[in-house]
C-alpha cells in the first residue's frame, strides 16, 4: 500500500485514539468527582460526632435480672433512634458498665463514663447504687437518670438526679390500703433485704406508717443481708412465729420468691404482699406456685394493651427473645426523655432544666410527668400473681 492509501487509515487511528482517551478521561473524571463527594460525606460526618451515653447497672450477681432487662430497654431505644437517623443527624453511642451491686464499683464505673464524655449516665437500677455515686454526680455536675431508682431519700431534692418510675413512698401506702382495706390483713410481719437498705427502708417505712393509720400492727420486723449466717427456713419461722396475718416481703425477685417458698412450707395460707422489686419473671419462674396470690402495688402493668406498649413489646421479644419485665420498660422510656431532651438542647449542663421544661412525657402505658425536682409522676396499679402471671386488680 502507497503512502496516499495508508494516510487515511493513519487519521482513522489517530481519531480512534483520540475518542477513547476522551472516554477513559471522563471516566477518570466521574472516579474523581465520586471521591470528592465521598470526602464530603466523610467531612460532614465528622462534624457531626456521636453523642455517647453511658448506662450502668447490676448485670451480675443476684440482682442482675433487674440490671439486664434494663440495659436492654435502653439498647432498644437507642438502636430506634440510630436507625431513624439519630438526634439531630448525631448517631448515638451507648457505652455499657456493670456496677455489680457494690457501691465502690458504682463510683468506679460512673467515673468512667463521665471521664469518656457521656452526655449522661442511664442508672442507677437499685436505690442503693444511685444514693451511693450522688456525691460525684453533683460533683461532676453530670445527669443520673435512673429507670428504677424509688428511694424516698432522693424525693424532693434540687440535684443532678432524675427518674422516670415514682417514689417509694406512694407504692407501699397504696398497697397497705389493699391489705388492710381489701385483703382484711390487720398485722403484718415485714422482711427487707439490707443490701438495698435505701430503697427498703424507705419503703418498709412508708407502708408501716400508712398501716397503723388504718389501725394495723405490726407483728415483726426482720432484715437479711448476703453476708448473715441465717438462713431463708429460719427467717420464714421468725415471721410466721410473730403471730402475723400477712406478710410484706421486699426484696429482690429471687430472693422474694425463696422467702415465699419457705413460708409456703410452714404456712400454706398466710398472705403475702410484695413491693414492685420483685415484678420480673424470675419470681414467678423460681417461685412457681408459692408465689400464687402475691400482690403487687406498682406504677408498671404488665398487661397494659396501650399501643406504643404493645408495639415496644413485640419489639422487645423480636430483640431479645423474651418479654419485657417493667425495669426493660422504664429503662425504655428513661432513653427516649434523655433523647428528647438532646434534640432540643445537646449542652450536658442544661439536660436537666430542658427535661423539666418539656414535663409531660408520652409513656409506654400513658403519659407521665417529671417534676421540677426531677421526681415522676404516674399512676399507680394493684397487681397479682395469678396462674403464673402478672394480672392487673386495680
Amino acid at each position: 500500500m502507497n503512502d496516499l492509501a495508508k494516510a487515511p487509515c493513519i487519521k482513522y487511528a489517530r481519531l480512534r485514539h483520540v475518542i477513547r482517551s476522551l472516554f477513559f478521561f471522563q471516566i477518570r473524571l466521574s472516579a474523581a468527582i465520586l471521591v470528592a463527594a465521598l470526602a464530603m460525606t466523610v467531612s460532614c460526618q465528622k462534624e457531626k460526632p456521636v453523642i455517647k451515653i453511658g448506662f450502668a447497672g447490676g448485670l451480675t450477681g443476684r440482682y442482675s435480672d433487674l440490671g439486664t432487662a434494663g440495659r436492654n430497654g435502653v439498647i432498644l431505644a437507642v438502636e430506634e433512634i440510630n436507625k431513624a437517623g439519630g438526634i439531630n443527624g448525631r448517631p448515638l453511642e451507648l457505652l455499657i458498665k456493670d456496677d455489680r451491686q457494690d457501691p465502690a464499683r458504682a463510683l468506679e464505673v460512673d467515673s468512667e463514663l463521665i471521664k469518656e464524655g457521656v452526655a449522661a449516665i442511664i442508672g442507677h437500677m437499685t436505690s442503693a447504687m444511685s444514693t451511693a455515686v450522688m456525691p460525684l454526680i453533683n460533683e461532676k455536675k453530670t445527669l443520673l437518670l435512673s429507670p428504677t431508682t424509688s428511694t424516698g431519700e432522693l424525693t424532693g431534692k434540687d440535684d443532678w438526679f432524675m427518674r422516670v418510675v415514682g417514689t417509694s413512698i406512694e407504692t407501699p401506702r397504696r398497697l397497705a390500703d389493699y391489705a388492710f382495706g381489701r385483703a382484711g390483713t390487720d398485722r403484718i410481719a415485714v422482711i427487707y433485704d439490707l443490701e438495698n437498705r435505701a430503697y427498703c427502708e424507705s419503703y418498709a417505712e412508708a407502708f408501716n406508717s400508712r398501716f397503723k393509720e388504718l389501725g394495723g400492727l405490726l407483728s415483726s420486723v426482720v432484715t437479711y443481708s448476703k453476708g448473715d449466717d441465717a438462713s431463708f427456713e429460719m427467717l420464714a419461722m421468725r415471721l410466721v412465729s410473730s403471730g402475723c396475718s400477712g406478710v410484706l416481703v421486699i426484696a429482690s425477685a429471687i430472693d422474694a420468691a425463696m422467702i415465699c417458698q419457705q413460708i409456703r412450707k410452714i404456712e400454706k395460707s398466710l398472705p403475702f404482699f410484695s413491693s414492685g422489686w420483685a415484678m420480673t419473671d424470675e419470681f414467678i419462674q423460681n417461685g412457681g406456685r408459692a408465689v400464687e396470690g402475691v400482690v403487687i402495688a406498682e406504677f408498671f402493668i404488665t398487661g397494659s394493651e396501650s399501643e406504643e406498649y404493645v408495639a415496644f413489646k413485640e419489639s422487645f421479644k423480636n430483640r431479645f427473645g423474651a418479654e419485657p419485665s417493667f425495669p426493660a420498660g422504664y429503662g425504655y422510656e428513661a432513653a427516649m426523655v434523655l433523647f428528647s431532651a438532646l434534640s432540643r438542647e445537646p449542652d450536658p449542663l442544661k439536660l436537666k432544666q430542658t427535661i423539666v421544661a418539656i414535663k409531660r412525657f408520652k409513656g409506654l402505658q400513658g403519659d407521665f410527668e417529671i417534676d421540677s425536682f426531677g421526681d415522676a409522676v404516674r399512676k399507680l396499679s394493684v397487681t397479682k400473681v395469678s396462674d403464673g402471671q402478672f394480672r392487673t386488680l386495680e
